[in-house]
């Protein structure tokens, strides 16, 4: 019978243990290099999540900006544009009210329509020997060379004068755009845009034959004094 003294047992006692080679066991640094690994993973995921929501706030700031300045922009051109045709208005309102102007026979007779609160100066026509006609509201500055309304009597003939205009209108590339109108019952050219290709001068100006010689009527302020302009054409007499 054997003794139940652990000391005399014949049994080995590291038989009934584990092998240790073949409990899997991981070594404590590998697990700690993992982690390393994932939090670092993680982080670097964090960082670009981080910096994608701050170029979408900059972008979506920046494009913000981009269409208030449009907006800014195009609602100051609106206004401006706005507060341009109401005085245009204004302007042609006030030019109805007019005194008559009748040019004397050897002239031509004719009657042209000047708003009362404009003044109105007439010279010989260097150039011509003949008639030159200027209003401007208030005052004539007669060392500018920029008119509200112009009217010359010239001695060459409506053709040439036309055939000129109608050169300048094709070779402004739609700058300048040349029209048929009338005038009194007369038909002539008219003729709006850039007048000038060099000074980019805008007028308009309407040319009628009258008696063998050629009527120019002009303004050198069309965006300001188109209306009234034409308002003045509108009520102009021409004598047969």
């Amino acid at each position: 019978m054997e003794s139940d003294n652990p000391i005399n047992s014949t049994v080995d006692p590291s038989a009934s243990l584990p092998d240790p080679t073949n409990m899997n066991l991981k070594s404590p640094k590998k697990n700690k290099t993992i982690i390393y690994a994932v939090v670092g993973f993680v982080a670097l995921i964090v960082i670009l999540l981080v910096v994608l929501i701050f170029v979408n706030i900059g972008n979506s700031n920046a494009k913000q900006d981009s269409l208030k300045a449009e907006y800014d922009k195009g609602y100051s051109k609106g206004k401006t544009e706005q507060q341009a045709a109401s005085d245009a208005e204004v302007i042609s309102r006030d030019s109805k009210n007019v005194r008559i102007y009748k040019a004397p026979n050897e002239l031509g007779s004719f009657e042209i329509p000047i708003p009362k609160t404009w003044s109105w100066v007439i010279t010989p026509n260097l150039d011509s020997g003949l008639f030159l006609g200027i209003s401007d509201p208030d005052y004539v500055d007669n060392t500018s060379k920029q008119h509200k309304f112009k009217l010359d009597l010239a001695s060459d003939s409506y053709q040439d004068r036309a055939k000129t205009l109608d050169s300048v209108t094709k070779s402004s590339g739609g700058k300048l755009v040349a029209s048929d109108t009338t005038v009194s019952g007369i038909k002539g050219r008219r003729y709006k845009g850039i007048v000038d290709a060099q000074t980019k001068q805008k007028g308009e100006i309407v040319i009628v034959p009258y008696r063998e010689k050629v009527l120019v009527f002009r303004t050198d302020d069309p965006d300001s004094y188109s209306q009234a302009f034409n308002n003045i054409l509108s009520n102009t007499k021409l004598a047969p």
